[in-house]
């Protein structure tokens, strides 16, 4: 398989990489059969006018993040949470687009194990499958963290345990591909789209310590109780969580400014005190924020 993970350039008629920077995490040249994954942290990922030339499985990872694709008429706008899985069908032609940071893993099944699936379970082959995107599927987001892990695992390359997974993706698209439903089906897939909008919303336009549990599930319309758990499966974090880590990415962005003291930046994002936040920030950044602030400023 390709060293890269390729798309087909409509314009330009040539292949180029899915992804223009490097991976993170790629299994090429790693010896596994049957599939090429990778794993990206990228800023403002485009994908204009290309086409999938074999069966293409993303899961997003970072925080929620707006994206926009079309294939067959207009763009379409969904917020994609940790969790979501995306899967465009062989051939699919599409344009996909996005502002902000993102991580997530992509990766290509080999079409013939593809077809081999689908001729297993439906008896033939079949064509003109749609995208699905913003999926809610478990299994599928279970296996493909599993094989980005044993991709990822320096020490040991445990192929056996990687290529089943990958052969099991491929009999579970065949199998469920007409069954897969997005997550707006159903509160028991989480908030909806325009939902969780308003919520992100709110959380990034009001001041952090005014922020309240109650405040958060008026703006999704929802008793506070109906609220956290939807919120949770739609982001994989409690409304605590997202905003408590939403509350350490602006202070890495506040303490690279000398003229804030921390005691400052701590009252103002809603902590306690200094030592409240000094102790969350620790947590997620293996340091102290005064220690972070001398090495980003040095």
């Amino acid at each position: 398989m390709s060293e890269r993970l390729m798309v087909v350039d409509l314009k330009a008629g040539m292949k180029r990489p899915v992804v223009d920077e490097a991976p993170v995490v790629s299994s090429a040249n790693r010896g596994f059969k049957g599939f090429l994954l990778e794993r990206h942290r990228v800023r403002d990922p485009e994908n204009l006018d290309v086409a999938a030339e074999q069966t293409m499985i993303g899961l997003h990872l970072s925080d929620p993040i707006k994206v926009e694709i079309k294939s067959d008429g207009p763009f379409r706008e969904r917020t994609f949470c940790p969790g979501d899985v995306l899967v465009f069908p062989a051939g699919t032609q599409y344009s996909a687009r996005c502002r902000g940071s993102a991580e997530f893993i992509i990766m290509t099944l080999d079409q013939r194990l593809v077809n081999d699936a689908v001729t297993s379970v439906h008896g033939k082959e079949l064509g003109g499958r749609p995208i699905n995107w913003g999926l809610r599927d478990p299994f599928m987001k279970e296996a493909l963290s599993g094989i980005c892990s044993a991709v990822g695992n320096s020490r040991e390359v445990d192929h056996l345990y990687a290529e089943s997974l990958a052969n099991s993706l491929a009999m579970h698209v065949a199998r469920n591909g007409e069954k897969i439903t997005g997550r707006d089906n159903g509160s028991d897939r989480g908030l909806g789209r325009s939902q969780l909008d308003r919520v992100l919303e709110f959380i990034n336009n009001t001041p952090h310590r005014d922020i309240n549990l109650n405040a958060m599930a008026a703006a999704a319309g929802l008793s506070p109780f109906h609220f956290s758990r939807m919120f949770k499966l739609s982001t994989g974090l409690s409304p605590h969580q997202y905003v408590l880590r939403r509350r350490i990415e602006l202070a890495t962005e506040l303490l690279r400014k000398r003229e804030l003291e921390i005691s400052r930046i701590a009252l103002d994002l809603g902590f306690a005190d200094q030592s409240h936040f000094t102790m969350h920030f620790k947590r997620q950044h293996g340091m102290g924020p005064a220690t972070y602030r001398r090495r980003a400023i040095a």
